[in-house]
């Protein structure tokens, strides 16, 4: 007796909710006619940032579906960074099916002195809202019910800033590992100084690295390598328009991997945006040219038997960033040149694309290519063994490449209601 086909009928008659062999499974009723806990709205949450699991259990009024494809309410999440060090949630939600025209859009601003509990809670409270609209076009409508907190004031008042919409960070952090015969550490600094207003965006900062390792070699020397990256970013932007910035970038750096003792790069800029920057948060493509001035003192002397140098160069950068309900794409093309030997440029480009091919079917592809022909720092001399493995200086080369591509499907039930924590 073959006992394949009896174990699979076992299995499947012991399975709560999974139809037996040969049954088909039933056909969802319309919506119109399913009880009102069916009619509820399906509701698929587009956003990385969110914690679904405390949102599903927070707001229990619509059925949460796992895929776009079975949803009447797709909510797109998107956020930026504000000025102030806070950060801007905004809520899209996009009506299909019995919803389909049924649109909005609401924000949500989380403060820089909030704890990730504030801000998980205050985006749950606005999506939750946003919901409301099409729960109340289902048979739920009767049952759902309004509440006012209303505040002793609710006269917009004008806030004085002592600071001018400026921010300040300080931050320090490090970790450390060792064994038997290894061990290694790195400490990181620095400081933020930004502002940000409709009109300018500033940023000051200066940053410290510090990277040690050590190996114990029995019977030999120990090997102990110590290295440092330190510099200073800033920019200077103004606004001009929808569709305008200009400012300027200087920028100083300093490491030993790249045989730099010093480098200093002042670069004016301006920048286009094809679309609004007010739409910056579901898609964005800009084009943006620099020119200016790169000074160099290095630790070694060059391949070009140099140990400082001056030079003019260029820039133009492409980007483009989408976000919508099918996917998103994210790329950017640049390329650097020197004007004193147009022969020394480099070329970057990277991008991802995620897309959702059907319910439950998604790829997710990304890579980055650099033609390089711009070291014009490389010491003389050969590279050794050690300083290759412990990467202790750079080495020449004329590309550089990666990639990764990702297909995942997901079948089965549509609705992610259930929140079981144990485990």
């Amino acid at each position: 007796m073959r006992l394949g086909p009896v174990l699979g009928f076992l299995v499947a008659l012991s399975i709560p909710g999974l139809p037996a062999s040969g049954q088909e499974l039933p056909e969802a009723p319309a919506a119109d006619t399913l009880p009102a806990g069916y009619a509820a709205p399906l509701v698929y949450l587009d956003c990385n940032r969110c914690d679904g699991t405390h949102i599903r259990q927070e707001i229990t009024f619509v059925n949460h579906v796992r895929d776009p494809g079975a949803a009447d309410v797709h909510v797109l999440v998107t956020d930026q960074p504000t000025g102030a060090g806070g950060r801007m949630y905004t809520l899209e939600f996009l009506g299909r099916g019995r919803f389909l025209g049924v649109d909005n859009t609401l924000t949500y601003h989380s403060l820089q002195s909030n704890t990730q509990a504030q801000e998980r809670d205050g985006v749950t409270r606005t999506l939750e809202l946003g919901l409301v609209p099409y729960a109340a076009r289902t048979p739920l409508g009767p049952l759902l019910a309004v509440h006012l907190q209303t505040p002793d004031d609710l006269a917009p008042t004008e806030v004085e800033d002592p600071w001018r919409q400026w921010t300040f960070e300080l931050y320090l952090g490090g970790n450390l590992e060792q064994e038997t015969t290894q061990g290694a550490w790195n400490a990181r600094y620095g400081f933020y100084a930004n502002r940000v207003t409709e009109e300018w965006k500033i940023r000051l900062r200066p940053y410290f690295n510090n990277n040690v390792r050590s190996i114990t070699r029995e019977g030999e020397e120990d090997i102990r390598v110590s290295q440092r990256r330190h510099g200073f970013d800033s920019y200077l932007i103004r606004s001009v328009g929808e569709h305008w910035g200009v400012g300027i970038f200087g920028d100083y750096i300093t490491t030993q991997r790249d045989n730099l003792r010093h480098q200093v790069t002042l670069t004016p800029a301006v920048e286009y945006s094809f679309f609004p920057y007010s739409e910056a948060t579901r898609r964005q493509v800009t084009l943006a040219y620099r020119v200016g001035l790169e000074a160099s003192e290095y630790f070694e002397e060059t391949i070009f038997e140099r140990m400082e140098e001056d030079r003019l160069l260029h820039s133009l950068d492409g980007s483009v960033e989408v976000l919508q309900p099918w996917g998103s794409i994210s790329s950017g093309l640049r390329g650097v040149q020197y004007l004193h030997d147009t022969d020394f440029y480099r070329i970057t480009f990277n991008g991802s694309v995620s897309f959702r091919l059907g319910l439950g079917l998604s790829v997710n592809v990304g890579g980055s290519y650099q033609r390089i022909n711009d070291q014009l720092g490389l010491p003389r001399g050969d590279a050794s063994l050690e300083d290759i493995l412990l990467e202790r200086r750079r080495l020449a080369t004329s590309y550089r490449t990666s990639g990764s591509i990702a297909l995942s499907y997901t079948f089965g039930s549509i609705f992610t209601n259930v929140v079981n924590p144990r485990f």
